[in-house]
């Protein structure tokens, strides 16, 4: 839910995937940033297969093994967060804090970052030489009708009309289906990866089917309606016509053929005809609809493993795999390299997840939205609330929707009420609360990237917030520190503190290590130190050496313990913020 300002250019020919003159805007229409007419779209059927072989449910698509990277990113611990609306000039925060890596440095927004003069190609070879990994961006389903083949590549409601963006104004939806938009959003990633970039963050990937009230009216042009005639044959490829009609109530004068060779059946499906016959245009995914289940319904920034509707699977499963695969194919094949691919929410496919924090969210255990700013009555920070029980569990589904076990770095989102809460927090509030989310994040299993710039016009940097100190001891103490978080898994086992407020979480390093972080929740307008804080936990065997480490700390301190019939008991002198127990 990223946005960067539009930046409005000349006709753009010169792209080379269709230039102004095959936009389709009827006359008077707006382009860019909106107004004007609707623009109007042919909603082309595209020629062949997508995939080939006809597809299908989850099970039957093929996945390559060419879709995975090999880059490491495993070796990342500290993450910023800067996306500027251009890379000239070079952002200096940036480079002077150096982080591991920036998920989405730069970004495409309507035409601009369509053309390899748009970009500078010294910026992100110069951060890598500061040991910074740049990973470019795009939002992957938002399109402009000035952009090239608008009229090809839009994504429709079920009336055949562009479905417009609900959260851009002025702003359209792409058609992920469209072979000629999948390239398009190839063709992005290549002049990113020729810049020098070392991967490609996309936004809002399965978002072609939002709808502009958020009501699922999208996606509904025939790209994705021949694609959906193929999965529904190859799905049920033993139902007859006359079944089709009893069970779906799908005609002859539908066109869903099932009885043609894979590559092309069920792809003349006419759906918004079938919609349109029997009052549906209007509510496609109406209860009433036979095929709403089976068409489906999206979550956005997500991917749902436990269904297998046709906008749970195809988005996914064979257009992002599209994309993805031809990225790597380039930089293999051209540079001999690999790159590192994302997107906002949990997706297959990735080498890292980046998962924004936003309003509306769900991602407490019980699905329920969760603070992610929790402040007082009288609107301070309210540093008692522990995210725990929301991080663990963004952990767990992020682990679990097939894209393998790989980093997930957790980013405050924008433009929404999170980032402007952020905003709004006194000093001292903004810099403990920042102290307290990344030392959870952390403890938990999880990356956050520091906050420091976004490319909306007037918002402030992390200099202007006054927040580049704090952010720069934090980077060097996660890097000086980055053993801590690699490789971590949960441990079982009671652990014991006799001081409240305090969150707890241990973990075994690979090296056979234990782990015990603790967080202080003990908070009033500031952390209120805890003295002489006792703790006992599970440890194997006796550790040769038990070491506190602390941000809140000049140096890691060795301390005595004791250890009797598998648990250590140790005292710690203070805990201020964060602190962790290694048992080596």
């Amino acid at each position: 839910m990223l946005r960067i300002p539009v930046v409005t250019l000349a006709c753009l020919a010169a792209v080379g995937i269709g230039g102004c003159g095959s936009t389709g805007v009827a006359p008077g229409g707006g382009g860019g940033g909106g107004g004007g007419t609707t623009p109007q779209t042919t909603c082309s059927v595209p020629a062949t297969s997508n995939p080939p072989g006809g597809g299908g449910t989850a099970a039957q698509i093929q996945i390559s093994p060419s879709a995975y990277g090999t880059g490491n990113a495993a070796g990342w611990t500290a993450v910023a967060f800067s996306e500027d609306g251009t890379d000239d000039p070079p952002n200096s925060e940036i480079l002077s804090l150096a982080p591991d890596m920036v998920p989405r440095a730069v970004g495409k927004w309507d035409t601009y970052g369509i053309l390899a003069s748009q970009y500078n190609d010294t910026y992100a070879p110069a951060a890598e030489a500061e040991g910074i990994k740049m990973i470019g961006g795009t939002t992957a389903t938002v399109l402009f009708a000035d952009e090239p083949n608008f009229s090809q590549v839009v994504s429709c409601d079920a009336s055949g009309n562009p479905a417009p963006n609900p959260i851009d104004p002025g702003s359209y939806r792409g058609a992920l289906a469209a072979p000629a938009y999948q390239q398009y959003l190839i063709s992005i990633g290549e002049l990113q990866i020729d810049a020098g970039y070392n991967g490609i963050f996309y936004d809002e990937v399965n978002s072609s089917y939002q709808g502009a009230n958020f009501d699922s009216d999208a996606g509904f042009d025939d790209a994705d309606i021949a694609d959906f005639g193929g999965f529904l044959c190859a799905k049920y490829p033993s139902l007859t016509a006359a079944q089709w009609s009893t069970q779906y109530g799908v005609t002859s004068a539908d066109k869903l053929n099932c009885t043609l060779p894979a590559a092309t059946r069920g792809r003349g499906f006419l759906y918004r005809q079938y919609l349109a016959r029997n009052g549906w245009t209007t509510n496609p995914l109406t209860s009433v609809n036979p095929l709403a289940v089976e068409w489906g319904e999206i979550q956005p920034y997500s991917w749902q493993t436990s269904t297998a509707s046709f906008v749970q699977t195809y988005p996914t499963l064979v257009y992002w795999q599209n994309v993805v695969t031809a990225l790597r194919a380039y930089a293999r094949q051209k540079y001999g390299k690999e790159i590192f691919i994302t997107s906002n929410g949990p997706y297959p496919f990735v080498d890292f997840q980046t998962i924004g924090l936003w309003d509306g969210n769900q991602d407490a255990p019980d699905q329920s939205p969760v603070e992610w700013i929790p402040t007082t009555p009288s609107g301070a920070y309210d540093g008692a609330v522990s995210w725990q029980p929301a991080l663990q569990g963004i952990l767990k589904r992020a682990q679990s929707n097939g894209s393998q076990n790989v980093p997930v770095v957790l980013f405050i989102d924008w433009p929404d009420s999170v980032m402007s809460a952020y905003y709004s927090l006194s000093l001292t509030d903004r810099q403990n609360y920042m102290r307290m989310l990344v030392a959870e994040s952390y403890a938990n299993g999880l990356y956050f990237a520091l906050p420091v710039n976004t490319s909306i016009g007037g918002d402030p940097t992390a200099t202007q917030l006054g927040m580049m100190p704090l952010f720069q001891q934090l980077t060097n103490w996660l890097k000086a520190h980055a053993a801590l978080y690699h490789g971590a898994t949960q441990t079982t086992g009671t652990v014991n503190i006799a001081t409240q407020h305090v969150m707890t979480n241990l973990v075994t390093l690979p090296d056979g290590s234990t782990v015990l972080h603790l967080v202080n929740h003990n908070y009033s307008g500031a952390f209120l130190p805890q003295t002489s804080v006792a703790v006992s936990f599970p440890v194997a065997q006796p550790p040769s050496t038990i070491t506190l480490v602390s941000p809140d700390a000049s140096a890691d301190t060795k301390i005595a313990f004791t250890w009797s019939n598998g648990e250590l008991q140790v005292t710690v002198p203070q805990l201020i913020a964060y602190t962790s127990i290694v048992a080596k």
